[in-house]
């Protein structure tokens, strides 16, 4: 069986925010930040969504204080057409025809829709999991650190996979500093790559083949590739509010800045880089 997979990115919402606190050499005017998702089709697991953005249960857990500051600190907007429910029926699919999520870690706006998955498995790094369920009735710290528990379905253990049962594999040389990942369905189709810093676990995903080019979906271990790829730091309050844990979220930062730099032929695809979205858009 072939191991290329398909990779289609989706747009579920954005949030505005100045465009300096991606890029301290940015602009101080306001900017959109897309929350953008994978949707993947693989050639024996059918379809595979990494993260899912915002959904309308976003609204819903943000209606009272504390979480409302979440949603006035970083306004979101959701138009009907970017719900993934929506852009998957015009993909002929449905939300049940989604069999695994991936999530890439536990900040309301990268799980906002879990809910709406209700066949699916989900997959994620047991540290990021547990520090999210060590959150539950602390509202003021979890909202503080942009998470929102209430955004998980109730039977979420129940479907949860860890990656880091998955075995461990060795990258190819080319992706250096980057050396392990995590085979996350035992075919070398789809590989697990933790991205330490941003939060407790996060999950990279790094895709050999996707329609026959590398792709490397990055999540928040940069917001901006052409930053990251020049070395310039997310603005100082960002990297405050942003990295669990600063000195690891720098030296990830920094070795995919390397990346980016030596190897363009790979698709780097951070959550919320337009121009990065942009760019694998037109190239396909």
């Amino acid at each position: 069986m072939s191991r290329s997979v398909q990779l289609r990115i989706l747009r579920a919402g954005w949030c505005q925010h100045l465009a300096c606190m991606a890029d301290r050499g940015g602009r101080l005017a306001p900017a959109q930040f897309p929350a953008l998702c994978g949707l993947i089709r693989h050639p024996e697991h059918g379809w595979i969504l990494y993260d899912t953005g915002y959904a309308e249960h976003f609204f819903h857990a943000t209606r009272q204080l504390p979480e409302r500051l979440y949603r006035s600190a970083v306004p979101v907007q959701l138009p009907a057409a970017q719900q993934l429910s929506a852009q998957l029926h015009a993909l002929g699919l449905s939300v049940a025809d989604i069999r695994y999520v991936i999530i890439s870690h536990f900040h309301a706006d990268h799980i906002a829709g879990l809910r709406d998955f209700s066949n699916a498995r989900f997959i994620a790094l047991e540290a990021d999991y547990r520090h999210l369920e060590g959150l539950r009735g602390q509202r003021w710290r979890a909202t503080l650190g942009g998470h929102l528990p209430g955004l998980l379905p109730e039977d979420f253990s129940a479907r949860l996979q860890l990656a880091d049962a998955s075995a461990r594999c060795t990258l190819p040389g080319w992706m250096a500093p980057f050396e392990h990942g995590l085979d996350l369905f035992g075919d070398a189709s789809l590989i697990g790559v933790p991205l330490p810093g941003h939060s407790t676990g996060q999950l990279g995903l790094f895709i050999p083949d996707a329609q026959g080019r590398p792709a490397f979906l990055v999540a928040d271990a940069c917001w901006s590739a052409p930053a990251c790829r020049a070395g310039r730091l997310p603005a100082a309050p960002a990297l405050w509010f942003a990295s669990a844990e600063r000195r690891q979220y720098t030296r990830t930062y920094h070795a995919l800045g390397q990346l980016l730099c030596r190897e363009p032929a790979l698709a780097v695809l951070p959550s919320h880089c337009t121009q990065a979205w942009e760019a694998f858009i037109n190239e396909r």
